[in-house]
């Protein structure tokens, strides 16, 4: 058995790794696929499908276990010996346009139009390539998110801009400390404490009061783990056990730590600031709400690094979720709503890979962020903290029905199958 292990403080290339097959060796492409996948973010039971999906287009037989850190592959070669590799990664984080050209690559090497060997090298070539948007664009980014958020919480001008005054910071925070050594594990609670200190801050000099935990909770909406717990759910309910057991856990650390960070900073500002006002927010107007919608999607181009041209997906994702959700709610109660929501956002994927030769992950995605339940599952443990256990539990309960009932959806999209693009030799 080999084991390639990586440093999990800094992973390096498979090429610096001692005795890891070469470049262009067929069982090196593979590897450096199923690496770069992990990384971009693709989900287990995806990164395991291309993968089985590859090495039949090659000849290979193959068993791959794929968590959030390691990748265990048992390739068997058409006239050699099995060999089994371990690869030590970090959780991958979503980057768009490196995933699509590297399953354009994958589809490419399936086709025979290229290599394995120019394969090999052109997810190098990916793998170095400069982030698409600069560092003062994805703090902007975070503040428009944070600002849409706050007025689809029916939030004042007071709360939008205290909200985007949050997302600046959580933005800051994110591109300029948030790989010191210092940051990188404690980031969550450190974020969840200066938001609300801010939080706190903003209220005390707006003319007039605002709904704190709206700010907050809005302000904080990007580093919430409701994107991890709905794909972790997903992978429970495909059978990939360890691989959600491991993501469900780890999304609930990272609640725990903005629910953390939080608390502390209700404590300070208290002291510092006074009481928490009581505020009731107004309705507001419905056409603001929809521009707010097309606002936070639009920012979430950056953040998710894809194209300026995939814009449109993201936007007919995010307006397909949240129409569904909105109006079929008041009838259905919030279950059947996210669960309506999910299979409307999953057709809109399939049809979009199989139409329009995208990957499925430009429609779920941003749709999926907006159906996610991330902002009730930390509000359940912020009334944990603050001895409400009734209320957290209720609402801990509400975020696993709604994010089963999502998981629920996407299965029925696409006929008991996850949406996501087939790769296959007639692609």
């Amino acid at each position: 058995m080999s084991q390639l292990h990586e440093n999990a403080q800094s992973p390096r290339s498979l090429d610096d790794v001692t005795h890891a097959p070469s470049r262009e060796d067929p069982i090196g492409f593979i590897l450096r696929l199923t690496k770069a996948l992990h990384t971009y973010g693709v989900p287990a039971y995806e990164l395991e499908q291309i993968v089985n999906a590859i090495s039949d287009a090659m000849g290979f037989g193959v068993q791959c276990l794929s968590t959030p850190t390691a990748i265990t592959m048992t390739l068997l070669p058409p006239n050699g010996l099995p060999q089994t590799y371990v690869i030590r990664v970090s959780p991958g984080e979503v980057n768009m346009d490196k995933l699509v050209c590297t399953t354009s690559i994958a589809e490419n090497v399936i086709a025979g139009s290229i290599t394995t060997k120019e394969g090999a090298d052109q997810l190098k070539v990916i793998a170095k390539r400069a982030p698409l948007y600069p560092k003062w664009l994805i703090m902007f980014a975070f503040a428009f998110v944070s600002a849409g958020i706050a007025r689809i919480f029916t939030g004042g001008i007071e709360e939008v801009v205290s909200a985007a005054s949050i997302g600046l910071v959580i933005g800051f925070m994110s591109t300029h400390l948030r790989h010191i050594r210092f940051f990188k594990y404690l980031f969550p609670a450190i974020s969840a404490l200066v938001a609300t200190l801010v939080a706190f801050l903003m209220n005390h000099f707006m003319p007039q009061p605002i709904a704190i935990f709206v700010v907050l909770i809005s302000g904080l909406i990007i580093l919430l783990p409701g994107m991890s717990l709905t794909i972790a759910m997903a992978e429970l309910a495909t059978e990939n056990l360890v691989s959600g057991s491991a993501r469900f856990f780890g999304a609930l650390i990272i609640f725990i730590q903005l629910a953390f960070g939080s608390a502390i900073g209700v404590q300070v500002g208290q002291i510092l600031f006074g009481p928490i006002p009581v505020i009731e927010l107004e309705p507001v107007a419905e056409w603001s709400i929809w521009l707010a919608v097309i606002t936070a999607v639009v920012a979430l181009v950056p953040l998710f690094e894809a194209k300026l041209k995939e814009t449109h997906w993201f936007i007919l994702a995010a307006v397909t979720a949240f129409a569904t959700v909105r109006y079929s709610t008041p009838y259905l109660g919030p279950f059947m709503g996210a669960f309506v929501g999910a299979i409307s956002v999953g057709l809109i994927a399939k049809f979009v890979s199989h139409t329009f030769n995208k990957p499925g992950a430009f429609i779920l995605m941003p749709g999926l962020l907006i159906l996610v339940p991330g902002s009730v599952g930390y509000k359940s443990i912020i009334a944990l903290i603050e001895n409400d256990i009734l209320k957290g539990l209720e609402t801990a309960f509400e975020v696993s029905i709604i994010a089963i009932s999502l998981v629920s959806g996407l299965l029925v999209s696409s006929l008991l199958k996850l949406p996501m693009r087939e790769l296959t030799d007639d692609d």
